[in-house]
């Protein structure tokens, strides 16, 4: 390992970070390289709505979103994490002028990710000025059996999760 990419695995130490992507095989390689690198993960969420439910009220050091989840776009969330003051980074395969224009800023990588470049981006999360109150409740649940309100896209997302957490 070179000192530089000893500084940026120091630097993530410790981290706690949300992935939120529906692409089983990318959000495996993604947590597992940021585990690998000291960052307790978050997830993956694979919906909008799973990913409400893993964080809670916990606190967060940075969330990478992808921002189209099985149809649903992420930017309900966004304005979440944002009212926290979570450091937001976008993996995505949209070009910038499909992002919503409210979040162009948001910082974006783009697809195929590059790894080492997202480590570099997680190492250099830092806390924000929140962005506006929370708009939305926060979910005082956690993720429980299946019910039958629950939608295809929460059924497989918790599937999903259970196989991550097992098979990890």
């Amino acid at each position: 390992m070179s000192a530089v990419e000893h500084t940026v695995s120091d630097a993530m130490a410790g981290k706690c970070v949300l992935v939120v992507e529906d692409d089983y095989v990318l959000a495996r390689e993604v947590c597992n390289d940021l585990k690998n690198h000291g960052v307790n993960v978050l997830g993956p969420a694979p919906t909008v709505h799973y990913a409400s439910l893993i964080i809670g009220r916990r606190r967060l050091d940075g969330a990478i979103l992808d921002i189209k989840l099985f149809g649903q776009e992420v930017y309900e969330l966004v304005d979440v994490l944002m009212a926290r003051g979570v450091p937001i980074i976008f993996a995505t395969a949209y070009q910038q002028d499909r992002i919503d224009a409210r979040y162009r800023s948001v910082d974006t990588l783009h697809k195929p990710l590059d790894l080492g470049h997202l480590r570099r981006k997680v190492a250099a999360f830092r806390p924000q000025q929140p962005a506006a109150p929370i708009t939305a409740p926060e979910p005082d649940s956690a993720p429980g059996p299946v019910r039958a309100r629950d939608s295809i896209e929460d059924r497989w997302a918790r599937l999903m999760f259970d196989a991550m957490r097992d098979g990890a």
